[in-house]
């Protein structure tokens, strides 16, 4: 890891009533930050913990003792003010900003939150009564897992980690409402399931090719097992598009998408899942499941930590990690990682 962050302001939550932590915007930051909201929730038991996001976050979340009560944010025009009045209704004592944006902060910040804890960036210290800098060699600041970064800003308030790494709650009536899901697929208990998931929200750089896909979920389907394409909003025509290609019938849950608080179940059920780096890798290694990572512009440091089960598989090309949405070139740094390794790697998890 990068030499420790400077801090700024380290306090106690000695007397704090309510916490509102505004979670990330993406689904596998959100999976990533659930060590600190148990970090929280060990330090002050008796505080009610508020979680302040994407609403379809909370169904991820639920299930567990990670927060007392969701409050949805806003979005389109006008989404700042909405934001603050709705933050400000909440009547925290404090709030820990995960995310490092900005407006994020400003919003808190005009809400008139006493206390209000987050990373220095984007020129929003001043914003903040508690603070980190981000970690930096010879002045750069440097990629540091998202899982201690979040840590991290619990730690400035005496919240100490539990030791284990990103964990997602599974009721017993939600792993009732998964199985009735996947019968309705036609997955029985004794099948052999393997959950392919094509997309991003990211963008299209994340995407490995669909002919490469359709050639894997060819392979386990000739050795008889069921395979299964998971797909998110706006990613029904790319499922639709690998099942064509395929010579077997896959299942292809983008004609109805699976609501996200099912996929847990759902990756807890499967044998084996092979992903994009999205937020479905997440969810699938906190459920214990061997994955397969396909990993091409984005830097594995910042997801580097209580991998599980699972192979992260990437090309280190010139012109990565890019982080770009959309490759500018040929799409090297996924298409140089072959179907042929990705069953070789798969079938040895399967195998461990």
């Amino acid at each position: 890891m990068a030499p420790a962050a400077s801090q700024n302001g380290a306090g106690s939550l000695d007397g704090v009533r309510r916490i509102v932590v505004v979670l990330p915007t993406w689904v596998g930051d959100t999976v990533m930050a659930t060590p600190a909201l148990r970090a929280l929730r060990r330090a002050a038991p008796d505080a009610e913990l508020v979680v302040f996001g994407r609403p379809l976050l909370f169904g991820l979340l639920e299930g567990g003792d990670l927060f007392d009560r969701a409050v949805a944010n806003h979005k389109g025009k006008g989404r700042v003010r909405a934001n603050v009045a709705a933050l400000r209704e909440i009547g925290a004592d404090l709030a820990v900003i995960l995310p490092h944006s900005f407006r994020t902060a400003w919003e808190v910040f005009r809400a008139g939150i006493p206390r209000r804890v987050g990373y220095r960036r984007e020129g929003r210290g001043w914003m903040l009564t508690e603070s980190i800098a981000p970690h930096r060699v010879r002045g750069k600041i440097v990629p540091v897992p998202m899982v201690f970064q979040y840590l991290e800003l619990v730690a400035l308030l005496g919240a100490v980690p539990d030791g284990d790494g990103p964990k997602l709650p599974v009721s017993e009536e939600l792993r009732a409402r998964g199985d009735a899901a996947l019968r309705e697929l036609g997955v029985d208990d004794t099948d052999r399931l393997i959950v392919l998931n094509p997309g991003a929200s990211f963008g299209p750089s994340k995407i490995w090719p669909v002919e490469y896909l359709s050639e894997v979920a060819d392979h386990f389907m000739r050795e008889g097992a069921k395979v299964l394409i998971l797909c998110g909003p706006g990613e029904e025509e790319l499922g639709a598009t690998i099942a064509e290609l395929c010579e077997g019938p896959v299942i292809d849950t983008g004609r109805a998408v699976l609501p996200l608080d099912i996929t847990k179940p759902v990756l807890a059920r499967a044998n084996l899942m092979i992903t994009t780096d999205a937020g479905p890798r997440h969810v699938s290694v906190s459920q214990g499941t061997p994955t397969i990572v396909l990993m091409g512009p984005t830097d594995p440091r910042y997801t580097d930590s209580h991998l599980g089960e699972s192979v992260v598989l990437r090309r280190d090309v010139p012109c990565g990690p890019c982080h770009l949405k959309v490759c500018p070139l040929d799409h090297r740094c996924l298409r140089e990682i072959r179907p042929a390794e990705v069953i070789e790697w798969s079938e040895r998890l399967i195998r461990a």
